[in-house]
């Protein structure tokens, strides 16, 4: 079978880093995984993330990588040659249906925050923010919600650069993209860590981050750390075959992929390191998710010294890491059109964004409304986190680890020693299978 090859590459191993690395850090890190280690016992709930991160998650974005790698295509004709010369049933398709579903279903939530994060940049340097107090920060955000109009302009906004970065291609679009972003993002954490370290309380924070309390930690712990490690490099979503697909030639795969893991990890910690110490002194309680981005951070930043400044700052960064994941989350859909139905790419760039912003604006507006807009968010996140990465991601492990002749897979890997490719290939077949099918009934299927 002859695939349509992409007519573009990334054009160093370093864009490839970068394109995976802001993919990769998410929302999650900004908001939920400082949270999570202080809920769950501080240092026994990181090591055992480390743990889950490198010897299950990196492997899994390592096969998908390989995937992409070598089939040169969209994520659909990926699957579909890699069936073929694997000799197996075309069925296994559905790896790439379920990921570029999920994908795009989580592409609505990224295109809220991005442009959420927008409204609250411009608000907050406005000075609206400043000595607010946390009600009043908690009743700003629902006022916004309950008349969207300029949340929905600022939502757009977005979208067009969404739009735009996917549609002028790999080189021209994304591939510049994160060289500006991955520079920015680093540069606003460390202003960011500089201000935190000055004005918030960061022996508190440490405390709370860092401290060893075995007695919080339990199995749902660690089933937390498998979660977010898996979540947070974009595993199942189609991202590691799309970006696989444009590698350059001779790519050291899983030595790259470690580099995106170690980037990640590290972004995690600063942000943690930028954000809690804000929080504590404020004597705010720990928060994660929409209230901690869009209540308690405004109102802590509103209430300190150049707060007006480093709250426009930190709500860039997060502008930043949302438009670099909800590229990547768009990439994949859009070169399946592409090259599976001949769609011209700015036609199926533009189609995609404005299903993904109707029906972000859709979530936004019934938000306002009552809970229908909640339950709308809920229900993405149910589906997409609950069913459809998690098959795919045991579909890919399976498909890899067990249906691949390992022949095919060390020729792809031919720049990593034998030592590293026997280990990703064990951990492939008989930790990642086992682990994620054990956790998708311990999550899902268990009352």
């Amino acid at each position: 079978m002859k695939l349509y090859l992409p007519v573009e590459r990334w054009r160093s191993r370093t864009t490839f880093v970068f394109a995976l690395a802001i993919a990769a850090v998410g929302l999650g890190n900004l908001w939920r995984f400082a949270w999570l280690m202080g809920e769950h016992g501080g240092a026994p709930f990181f090591f055992s993330y480390l743990l889950c991160l490198f010897f299950i998650a990196v492997p899994l974005l390592v096969a998908e990588v390989v995937l992409g790698s070598h089939g040169r295509g969209s994520p659909f004709l990926t699957m579909s040659w890699a069936a073929e010369v694997s000799g197996r049933s075309r069925l296994w398709l559905t790896v790439a249906l379920l990921s570029c579903l999920a994908g795009f279903l989580l592409l609505v939530s990224y295109l809220l925050i991005a442009g959420w994060s927008l409204a609250y940049a411009y608000q907050i340097q406005l000075g609206d923010f400043a000595a607010i107090s946390l009600g009043g920060a908690g009743e700003s955000f629902a006022e916004s919600v309950a008349a969207p109009a300029g949340f929905l302009r600022w939502q757009f906004l977005a979208a067009c650069v969404l739009a735009i970065t996917v549609v002028f291609g790999i080189r021209r679009g994304i591939g510049v993209l994160v060289w500006i972003a991955v520079p920015l993002l680093i540069t606003l954490l460390g202003v960011l860590i500089r201000f935190s370290v000055e004005f918030g309380d960061l022996a508190a924070a440490g405390e709370f981050l860092f401290a060893w309390q075995p007695l919080d930690f339990d199995r749902g712990s660690f089933m937390a750390a498998l979660g977010h490690a898996l979540y947070t490099l974009c595993i199942g979503v189609a991202v590691g075959m799309s970006y696989g697909a444009y590698a350059p030639d001779k790519l050291p795969i899983v030595r790259s992929v470690i580099t995106v893991a170690m980037f990640d990890v590290v972004v995690a910690i600063a942000a943690g390191v930028a954000i809690f110490p804000l929080l504590f002194a404020n004597n705010l309680q720990p928060a994660q998710g929409f209230g901690l981005l869009f209540i308690s951070l405004p109102y802590a930043f509103g209430n300190m010294p150049f707060g007006d400044l480093y709250g426009a700052l930190f709500f860039l960064a997060v502008f930043v890491t949302a438009l670099g994941t909800a590229v990547a989350l768009l990439e994949p859909i859009v070169s399946v059109l592409e090259q599976q139905f001949r769609v011209r790419r700015v036609h199926a760039a533009v189609a995609m964004t404005a299903i993904a912003f109707m029906l972000s604006a859709y979530a936004l507006v019934d938000l306002g409304a009552g809970d229908r807009g909640e339950d709308f968010l809920q229900w993405l996140d149910g589906v997409t986190a609950e069913w459809l990465i998690p098959a795919a991601v045991l579909l890919l492990a399976v498909f890899v680890g067990w249906r691949m002749p390992r022949a095919l897979l060390r020729k792809e890997l031919a720049r990593e020693p034998d030592i590293l490719f026997s280990l990703w290939y064990f951990l492939i077949r008989f930790v990642a299978v086992p682990v994620i099918a054990f956790a998708w009934f311990w999550l899902s299927l268990v009352p």
